[in-house]
């Protein structure tokens, strides 16, 4: 599964915003996120001090000061995460 990490901090609006993009984007694809307060982390604050919000894919590729729901799903199929399917089945099948 793919892992994104999303450095954010409390009170950042930018960070808010992505947030919610990165819960509608979970909705639809499989992927996990770790999310990492810049201020309880002295060396995520060293890095990302004036970037933040920052959504950070394992392939290096970062979003800065916000997330673009659909460039974001578009990266995360190409690091092979799946979209979640539509329906759902209550019962098994023969």
């Amino acid at each position: 599964m793919v892992n994104v990490l999303f450095y954010t901090r409390r009170g950042c609006h930018l960070c808010e915003e992505a947030s919610r993009v990165l819960e509608l984007a979970a909705a639809e694809m499989e992927f996990s996120t770790t999310v990492i307060d810049i201020d309880a982390d002295p060396a995520a604050k060293a890095l990302y001090h004036e970037d933040i919000p920052v959504t950070l894919l394992p392939n290096g590729r970062r979003f800065r000061y916000g997330l673009d729901k659909k460039e974001f799903q578009s990266q995360l199929s190409l690091l092979g995460a799946h979209r979640k399917s539509k329906y759902k089945c209550d019962h098994p099948t023969s």
